[in-house]
């Protein structure tokens, strides 16, 4: 036969009775947490958010005015699209990546692909004669 224990902790102190007769109390949003030396009080700390409330919401100036991507065309719709494959060797390839990653930066561009930069050198050699004298020479 199998009886119930009753526990030794009273109705009154019980942690789930005494959650249940308080309501809840809420704390005002601070912003992300600072740890370590750069740690700072409350008060600092909310005007601080505040602050950087007021910084989120004036409009960022743009580096280039006009086109929001660089370049003459916008790139394809996917269903329009013909696909090429360019095949490097993974030291090149490495390579390619930083050097897309060095054009995105000094364009103050904050997405740049690949295939837009690749895009972007075949016209610029079709429509830049020095630039196509230079790609025949090295294609020789």
């Amino acid at each position: 036969m199998t009886t119930r224990r009753s526990h030794n902790t009273p109705e009154a102190t019980s942690l789930l009775g005494q959650q249940a007769a308080q309501p809840p109390v809420l704390t005002p949003k601070l912003g992300r947490p600072k740890v370590g030396a750069g740690a700072q009080g409350e008060d600092e700390q909310q005007e601080l958010f505040e602050g950087q409330e007021q910084e989120q919401q004036a409009p960022k100036e743009r580096v280039r005015p006009g086109r929001s991507r660089g370049g003459k065309r916008p790139p394809p719709a996917a269903a329009d699209a013909v696909p090429t494959t360019v095949r490097f060797d993974p030291e090149e390839s490495s390579e390619l990546d930083w050097f897309v990653l060095e054009l995105r930066e000094d364009a103050g561009r904050r997405t740049l692909d690949k295939a837009e930069v690749i895009r972007e050198v075949l016209r610029l050699a079709r429509e830049h004669e020095p630039t196509k004298r230079a790609l025949v020479k090295r294609l020789r």
